[in-house]
């Protein structure tokens, strides 16, 4: 065994980290579950449309105070929002939303009775000005919306990743395919626990999410490795080595290839998060977490574990060509 190939002297270290951190991982999640997000928790919401005539007269702010008096006299908890400009149609600018957003724990009978009562209230406001328009709308929103797409999107990346693993085992043979397997459930695990341990805001099945990306990344910057070995055994150099050698030697020239993949995926995650809105963002960076634990195990465990695989398949592959190689022999002293 070569001990100068520092995965493998280093593996003890790797596998009580990993340890380490998926116990850590159970135990809070156990006591706490994951730190879902409440940044969005509001999914009801009244709409307050009114036309630039409202503005063009200065009363926008008398009819925000209208509506605040309104609510807080319903004794409703709300967030105010901003007014934004609506486009009315292609041809008319000018009109307005202003939105309040309330908690899902808000009845629709609640809301309903606010909106009757804050129309009324805005038609005092308007007067007998015909020009002036104002309309009070109560609309739901589809919780999770977020965690839809997190599910949806775990389905897509766990699907790849199956298919990922069934290319190794075809391609580059069961002993590869057993190493990313091994790699691919501690990187879910761990992912999983450390996004328990940092309590990291989260939408829901946003971690499932997470968990399949570790995955796939595992499988994918181990599926590099893997090419790379199969080129390199092909030299009649590699045949004269052991299985321990044989794998230090890719390892060296394998690395900087998953070095640039793994860093070429890090940096799409961290261009789609810096252009993509708050909300989404909120998926998009936490994804570098199972990027980097990816990056982690087929730099350091997966090498160190595919010594011993790739040795006891040698192992097996020899003792085969001996029985037969016997067998082929005693045959021929029959004949």
């Amino acid at each position: 065994m070569n001990k100068r190939f520092k995965p493998l002297k280093l593996l003890p270290v790797w596998a009580a980290v990993s340890a380490a951190l998926i116990i850590a991982g159970i135990v809070i999640f156990a006591l706490f579950g994951f730190n879902y997000s409440a940044e969005n928790p509001r999914t009801k919401s009244i709409a307050v449309d009114y036309n630039f005539a409202v503005t063009q007269a200065e009363r926008e702010d008398e009819l925000i105070a209208a509506c605040e008096e309104v609510l807080n006299e319903q004794k409703l908890s709300y967030v105010k929002h901003a007014p934004v400009d609506k486009l009315e149609n292609f041809t008319e600018t000018g009109g307005k939303e202003l939105k309040f957003t309330f908690a899902d724990s808000v009845s629709r009978e609640a809301l309903d009775g606010a909106c009757a009562a804050l129309q009324a209230k805005l038609n005092e406001f308007k007067g007998n000005d015909q020009i002036m328009t104002v309309n009070v709308a109560v609309h739901e929103i589809q919780p999770e919306t977020f965690g839809d797409a997190a599910w949806r999107g775990a389905i897509a990346v766990g699907v790849g990743a199956v298919v990922a693993l069934v290319y190794l085992a075809v391609r580059f043979g069961i002993g590869s395919a057993l190493t990313g397997l091994v790699a691919c459930v501690n990187d879910v695990f761990v992912t999983l626990a450390l996004l328990a341990v940092t309590r990291l805001p989260l939408y829901a099945a946003s971690p499932l999410l997470f968990a399949a990306i570790a995955a796939f990344c595992s499988l994918l910057l181990w599926m590099v490795q893997c090419a790379k070995m199969r080129e390199n055994f092909k030299d009649p150099v590699y045949s004269s080595l052991s299985s321990f050698e044989a794998v230090e030697e890719s390892y060296k020239t394998s690395l900087k290839a998953v070095l640039i993949t793994g860093g070429c995926i890090a940096l799409a995650f961290l261009v789609v998060g810096a252009v993509a809105s708050a909300g989404l963002r909120l998926m998009v960076l936490p994804a570098l977490i199972p990027v980097a634990i990816a990056l982690y195990s087929s730099l350091l465990l997966a090498p160190a574990l595919h010594v011993y695989v790739k040795g006891a398949f040698d192992k097996a592959k020899a003792k085969r060509t001996r029985k037969y190689t016997g067998k082929k022999k005693a045959d021929k002293i029959a004949e």
